[in-house]
């Protein structure tokens, strides 16, 4: 018998590590997207989790479902009869026919949208794990390159020092074992390239210091291993997996620890000025 929508994220989980790589990006997308599945073909869901079509079908076979529709069924029936409606061009998909002013809205709504779904609960914590550290490292390899380079700059827009570590070679490797006291790590993964983000944390758990991670699904090892936010991932692909929600990511972080604005000095008394 095929799991219902309430069993199915916890068989998923249980079951993860039997899974072929393929197999494990989808479960991924499935646990963290459960919700949006009767909105996503098959088609869609294949494309987000980069992996096949067939790989979509079969992977619903073996959990027991007839198919993909099915499962989209067996989801469906456990929510609210009422599931909100696409909007057209979420996440920035939009025809060459459409003028910049479009693909700038998309990318408003794009980010608007990652916002809401991470949610401000989401931020806080991994904000206050970092507030008044310095410097910050940032940990993480392969597709968490681009995203660590675009946290860096931000957080180094905030006007904090980041220290990046982006292999495990023993340049890196000692720089993780001389970290400062008032330091703290921020490690990112994403898919199954956790080494050096891993390395990161274990070497943050050594020095006791603050750790916290972002990482692409709950179902990442590095997900149980610290304080993490689990960023979503793009509900229409494109890009690396959750590079708008990572940017939207980025944004609040460096807006959540830049430096209070400094209160301009008050002037002389008014009749003052004027008399000057």
């Amino acid at each position: 018998m095929p799991p219902d929508a309430h069993t199915l994220a916890e068989r998923l989980r249980r079951d993860y590590e039997s899974f072929s790589p393929a197999q494990q990006a989808l479960a991924r997308y499935l646990v963290d997207h459960i919700a949006e599945l009767p909105l996503l073909s098959a088609h869609e869901v294949a494309h987000a989790a980069h992996c096949s079509p067939a790989t979509v079908v079969r992977f619903a076979q073996a959990l027991g479902y007839s198919g993909y529709p099915e499962l989209q069924r067996t989801v469906r029936a456990a929510q609210r009869p009422a599931l909100p409606p696409r909007r057209a061009g979420q996440l920035g998909l939009f025809t060459g026919r459409e003028g910049i002013e479009s693909l700038f809205a998309a990318d408003h709504l794009a980010l608007d949208d990652a916002l809401a779904r991470i949610g401000q609960e989401g931020i806080a914590p991994i904000a206050a794990a970092l507030a008044g550290r310095s410097p910050i490292v940032i940990a993480g390899e392969g597709h968490a390159r681009p995203i660590i380079a675009l946290i860096e700059e931000r957080i180094e827009r905030a006007g904090r020092p980041v220290v990046v570590i982006e292999n495990l070679s023993p340049r890196f490797i000692a720089r993780l074992k001389s970290l400062e006291r008032n330091a703290a790590v921020l490690a990112v993964a994403v898919g199954r390239e956790t080494a050096v983000a891993d390395a990161a944390l274990q070497s943050a758990r050594a020095l006791g210091i603050p750790a916290v991670s972002l990482v692409d699904s709950s179902l990442s090892p590095i997900a149980r291993a610290a304080q993490t936010l689990v960023v979503p991932t793009d509900e229409r692909g494109g890009g690396a997996p959750g590079l708008v929600a990572f940017v939207a990511v980025a944004q609040a972080l460096s807006d959540a620890m830049a430096p209070p604005a400094t209160p301009r000095a008050l002037s002389a008394a008014p009749g003052a000025a004027a008399a000057a």
